[in-house]
């Protein structure tokens, strides 16, 4: 029988087979538009990228602000309240991908790569959203995307039209669009505490480091000046020869992003590539990727991974300098953006060699300053964390209410 596992006791009756053309009158999109990649302000126009939607969420952010008026001129499809967009080209994990827009941000519009989807009146546009969320769906949507590249496919307005599904009547519908909006919600109002969380550490590090904060010894007393120091004088580069070619995993040098080595950041090496020993603890940051914070502390899942020298690491004198202070302080932008501009050569290619990287200075208080700080950060970022956990475990299980709320 075509019926969910979980349902609401008021409903019975199985369930009836619909092709997604009978439950939507169209499918429309915006067209391309030349824009700013910056998100807008005060109501200004733009025009959602595709970024914008991903795997049942909608980022606001991810808008272009569009301020020529030629262009602005040219904006068609605006984005409604209560409406339903979709990828139709995107990355093959992301391709398909669907989100509600319970309210749309004022002056925006799609562009050529999203549709906007108009229900018939037999349809809960939302509980339609829900479905179309659900990962039976996007595996059948990912099967039906088209493309030469593996980097970017496509989906069909009449291949995603001809999508056969199980629907109940609209009542149900309402009723199992209305539970899951607060399941939704709920992991609205906890990725914003987590926001939050990361926005207050971010100004509390900006006023720590830049010393409008400071704090006291035990005994009360003001601790002493800051010092300028070059980073040699607590890194020594750590050149331990590992194997060559594929015969390990290696780290790959990618952006890991504000100081975090992704445990997924690993790959088979090249053949004839030398490589070099890396330990848990050890600072390691990416000589192409510096201008954008490809920074990180080696964590023990990746002890004994190797890099290329593309990816140099170094131990740490602790004597001197406390490591969770130091990947703190690299994470400003004051630090990687300016020394960026030190990076060698073209265009495509910028590099901070080694010798460079040692050369540049930084502030530094006490040992004992710097671990009351280090302690201080990393109580806010236990927090973080924490809210990342509930995120995550709201996350899945809504994964697994669509998977039992839906045939």
């Amino acid at each position: 029988m075509a019926v969910p596992k979980l349902r609401f006791k008021e409903f019975d009756g199985e369930w009836f087979n619909i092709k997604l053309k009978k439950m939507v009158k169209s499918l429309d999109a915006g067209v391309s538009v030349n824009a700013e990649n910056t998100p807008p302000e005060n109501d200004e126009f733009s025009v959602l990228k595709t970024s914008c939607v991903s795997l049942g969420c909608f980022d606001t952010n991810e808008r272009k602000t569009v301020k020529e008026t030629i262009e602005i001129d040219r904006l068609k499809e605006p984005l409604l309240d209560c409406s339903l967009v979709m990828n139709r080209s995107n990355t093959p994990a992301l391709v398909g991908a669907s989100a509600f827009i319970r309210i749309a941000p004022k002056n925006t519009f799609l562009s050529d790569k999203l549709w906007q989807f108009k229900v018939f009146d037999n349809t809960n546009i939302e509980w339609l959203a829900f479905y179309l969320s659900s990962e039976k769906t996007l595996v059948q949507l990912r099967d039906l995307a088209t493309g030469t590249s593996n980097s970017m496919k496509n989906i069909t307005k009449p291949d995603v039209l001809n999508i056969d599904l199980f629907a109940s009547q609209k009542e149900e519908q309402t009723k199992i669009a209305s539970f899951l909006s607060t399941v939704d919600e709920k992991i609205s109002q906890l990725t914003q505490k987590y926001q939050l969380l990361s926005q207050y550490k971010q100004g509390m590090m900006q006023k720590l480091f830049s010393q409008q904060i400071r704090f006291k010894a035990d005994d009360g007393s003001e601790f002493e000046k800051w010092e300028e120091t070059s980073l040699h004088t607590f890194l020594c580069e750590s050149l331990i020869k590992g194997s060559k070619g594929n015969k390990a995993k290696k780290l790959t040098v990618k952006l890991w992003g504000k100081g975090v080595i992704p445990k997924n950041e690993a790959f088979q090496g090249s053949e004839n590539t030398q490589y070099y020993k890396s330990s848990a603890g050890q600072l390691i940051y990416g000589k192409l990727d510096f201008l954008n914070c490809a920074f990180g502390l080696i964590p023990e899942y990746l002890d004994g991974f190797e890099s290329t020298i593309d990816a140099p690491a170094f131990d740490i004198d602790n004597k001197i300098v406390h490591p969770y202070f130091l990947i703190n302080r690299f994470l400003q932008k004051d630090f990687y953006q300016k020394n960026g501009e030190e990076a060698d050569g073209s265009r495509k290619a910028k590099r901070i060699n080694q010798s460079v990287f040692l050369a540049m200075q930084i502030g530094l208080p006490s040992l004992e300053e710097q671990t009351k700080i280090a302690n201080f950060l990393s109580a806010i970022d236990q927090k973080i964390e924490v809210m990342a956990q509930q995120i995550e475990q709201a996350k899945t299980w809504k994964k697994g209410l669509l998977q039992q709320m839906f045939v």
